[in-house]
């Protein structure tokens, strides 16, 4: 079966993109918003995919989308040293954390497909800071934070990675912060008691120095000068 590359011009792959990834038309650009760039990432991914020959099954993906893909990632992902760890590209500071990872869970990435070494550096990237979410004090993390952790994990589950013992790491996470939140409740309520405990302690010391006074003196006895005068 013969099959030809597919062209696309450049106002048919920004409206196909744009339709795909954004409602707004643009790019986001918040650094933090780890959830929203990976799922625009796995859109572009499903897109590419979705660029064949007449749905003959050929695979092909036209060049300006594949370049379009590079150029986003470019944004996303400054050029800085990398090194090759399992086949993913990551940073020189990420080579022992992600070292560690392959080292307690080969099996992490055995169902991820994408070749492109951008895509597969962001998703390595977005594992990475999904592992350091949990690494935060489950006080300082909020419901959105776990939710948004709750969306990434899925969304590396849906591309193939093996995550199971990182879902049970969140669900630890989560179910850490509903007990602190709870024993913090619990200790508001015991501490306003104990307060009330003290207050009561001290009226009743004082009850008890006014009747230690009023022992001696009823023990004390008179003296000359009492009785005579």
């Amino acid at each position: 079966m013969n099959c030809n590359n597919v062209v696309v011009s450049d106002a048919d792959t920004d409206d196909a993109a744009k339709e795909d990834l954004f409602d707004d038309g643009t790019v986001e650009e918040d650094p933090d918003d780890d959830a929203s760039s990976l799922h625009q990432l796995k859109s572009m991914v499903d897109t590419s995919k979705t660029v064949q020959n007449g749905g003959t099954g050929c695979n092909n993906k036209a060049p300006i989308f594949d370049t379009w893909i590079n150029d986003f990632l470019k944004e996303i992902l400054p050029a800085k040293e990398t090194m090759d760890v399992n086949g993913f590209q990551v940073l020189t500071s990420q080579v022992q954390s992600v070292r560690q990872i392959f080292k307690r869970h080969p099996d992490t990435a055995i169902g991820f497909r994408p070749k492109n070494q951008q895509i597969r550096k962001a998703y390595m990237d977005a594992l990475l800071r999904l592992i350091e979410t949990l690494c935060q004090s489950p006080e300082k993390l909020s419901d959105d934070d776990l939710s948004n952790a709750d969306e990434t994990l899925d969304d590396l589950i849906d591309v193939g990675f093996k995550l199971d013992w990182l879902k049970t790491k969140l669900n630890e996470v989560s179910e850490k912060k509903k007990m602190g939140q709870s024993s913090v409740a619990r200790l508001g309520t015991m501490e306003e008691e104990l307060q009330k405990l003290k207050h009561m302690v001290l009226d009743f010391e004082a009850q008890l120095q006014k009747e230690k006074a009023k022992v001696l003196a009823a023990r004390a006895p008179f003296s000359f000068k009492d009785v005579v005068y």
